[in-house]
């Protein structure tokens, strides 16, 4: 009975790649937001102050 062949070792190694897959689609979304070429347009009506 070694470690590869208990069922939670694959589940492990299988909650491994998806953690990593939604790391990954999270900060590549967060790469391609932040460089969004309208990012920074600002409706601004009246100056207060």
């Amino acid at each position: 009975t070694g470690m590869t062949q208990r069922p939670l070792f694959f589940f492990a190694i299988l909650a491994m790649i998806i953690g990593a897959q939604l790391f990954l689609a999270g900060f590549i979304g967060e790469l391609i937001s932040r460089n969004s070429a309208d990012r920074n347009n600002y409706l601004i009506e009246e100056r207060v102050g």
